[in-house]
């Protein structure tokens, strides 16, 4: 079973996906992060690496990023237990429907590269291991992503627009309405800090009777 984690940049995914893995250690859970780590190890000649690539010119970065992107998830996936639940950061999915495609209608992507990036999603997507079972989609308001990613100034995020993570904010809303239709999607509002044991008690209560039944 597959439970993707997914929200906007600075939503919280990483500290509610570690928050899941103290509650569930040794359990027949895991918990897969986001690869952040390892694309800001793909570095070029004057060691910059990646992300801070992409987020730095966006037009000439978009599909080298996306692509090494969805092609780093799928291997975590496929490398992880397959003994136990997954709960994975984000998946391939909101690669496509949110970021790929926030690139290519911005016009930092074009038509070859998105078709290109489309061919190679479809087949990845068909051919391993990584449809969803069901979603915990953790909703802010784009204005307090900014700040908690202003907050944690991650290495290649300090540059990220307001505006930018708006348009994420209204991809991901449609987005998750639309896989209503076809899995499960827990939505949760974390506009509040939610990083203290009442509050993830309460998410886990949750997720036990909307998903894991």
């Amino acid at each position: 079973m597959i439970i993707y984690i997914e929200g906007n940049i600075g939503s919280g995914k990483t500290t509610f996906c570690r928050l899941l893995a103290e509650h569930y250690k040794k359990r027949d859970k895991q918990i897969l992060l986001e690869p952040v780590d390892e694309w800001m190890t793909l570095k070029d000649e004057d060691g910059t690496n990646l992300l801070e690539r992409f987020y730095g010119d966006q037009e000439k970065w978009s599909f080298a990023f996306q692509m090494n992107s969805f092609i780093s998830r799928v291997k975590k996936i496929q490398d992880a237990d397959k003994g136990k639940i997954l709960f994975v950061e984000r998946s391939v999915y909101t690669d496509k429907h949110c970021f790929a495609e926030n690139c290519y209608e911005s016009g930092m992507m074009n038509k070859i590269e998105y078709d290109i990036y489309n061919r190679w999603h479809e087949w990845l997507t068909n051919n391993f291991t990584v449809k969803p079972d069901a979603y915990i989609y953790l909703r802010t308001e784009p204005e307090k992503s900014h700040e908690r990613t202003q907050k944690r100034s991650r290495e290649g995020e300090d540059g990220i627009p307001l505006e930018y993570l708006k348009t994420l904010h209204e991809k991901h809303e449609k987005w998750m309405e639309d896989e209503k239709l076809r899995v499960p999607v827990m939505v949760v509002d974390v506009t509040e800090d939610f990083n203290n044991k009442e509050k993830m008690e309460e998410i886990i209560v949750r997720m036990k009777t909307e998903l894991l039944t």
